[in-house]
């Protein structure tokens, strides 16, 4: 069962011993903090009840904004997105230290499996990267009261992003280094270009591919990540059960497909057409 977390018959998980030449007050996981993965490991599948209510709200809205005017929210959708990116950017520069260090210093096998000290500042901005997933369900809200599409690739990627950061962080798997270092960086660009195209501004359609394509680059290295924890697995202690790293293939390979499908629609065939 997916819910019988794996951890080593020592109650310990494989870790990095880093520490940070810098650490602000508040990136600092002390007790109770620092209790959050055995909590995680009882709580996780409240992101499967979040998820649910998510649908059922956005689907509820979406039938009300049938007969009601779109919202606006310009304004208050900048202020989203400016923020959205600002966490992102930090986060980004806060997991950066530890994420080459590990790389450059323990290699590759030990940057896919063996994961963070609990108590470091890495920790910190995994939590803060697992309350950020549920805070960025958000956006669809912006996007139902506004009237503007809604796409399956949408709302699928918030939800399964939400229930495998849970799953992950109650395994405090080793890959998951990776993963949120990844997403940090994307989502930095990202919701900078959402905050400029929120502000009135239309950016050169150039910008729009480059976003697109950082994604699709973003699943190709989270299949390879999670094919080398498969490889590492098979002959060494790597920090990841197999139902999580199955789940993680399942999950990257279906966003590597939806998202060259969206490429290919939004600025192939976009092109393609206009060219008739």
């Amino acid at each position: 069962m997916i819910h019988r977390l794996f951890y080593f018959q020592n109650k310990s998980s494989l870790e990095v011993d880093f520490q940070n030449t810098h650490i602000f007050a508040f990136e600092t996981m002390k007790p109770p903090d620092n209790k959050i993965i055995p909590y995680l490991q009882q709580t996780w599948w409240y992101s499967l009840i979040l998820s649910i209510l998510y649908l059922v709200s956005v689907a509820t809205i979406v039938s009300i904004m049938r007969k009601r005017a779109a919202f606006g929210l310009r304004r208050a959708l900048l202020c989203w997105n400016v923020a959205l990116a600002a966490f992102s950017l930090f986060g980004f520069v806060r997991t950066s230290d530890e994420f080459f260090s590990v790389l450059l210093k323990y290699g590759y096998y030990q940057s896919v499996c063996y994961s963070y000290k609990p108590d470091g500042v890495t920790s910190y901005w995994s939590l803060m990267f697992l309350i950020s997933k549920a805070v960025e369900l958000g956006d669809t809200f912006f996007i139902v009261l506004r009237k503007r599409p809604l796409i399956f690739l949408h709302y699928y990627h918030h939800i399964a992003v939400l229930i495998y950061t849970a799953h992950s962080g109650a395994e405090h798997t080793g890959s998951g280094r990776w993963f949120i270092w990844m997403n940090y960086l994307v989502h930095s660009v990202m919701y900078s270009y959402y905050a400029i195209v929120a502000s009135g501004r239309r950016p050169p359609k150039r910008f729009a591919i480059t976003v697109t394509s950082f994604q699709i680059t973003q699943m190709i290295v989270g299949l390879i990540v999670c094919a080398s924890v498969i490889f590492y697995k098979s002959r060494r202690e790597c920090q990841q059960s197999s139902p999580n790293v199955a789940l993680c293939l399942l999950i990257y390979a279906s966003f590597a497909i939806l998202f060259v499908r969206f490429f290919r629609k939004a600025y192939i065939r976009s092109d393609t057409k206009k060219s008739l």
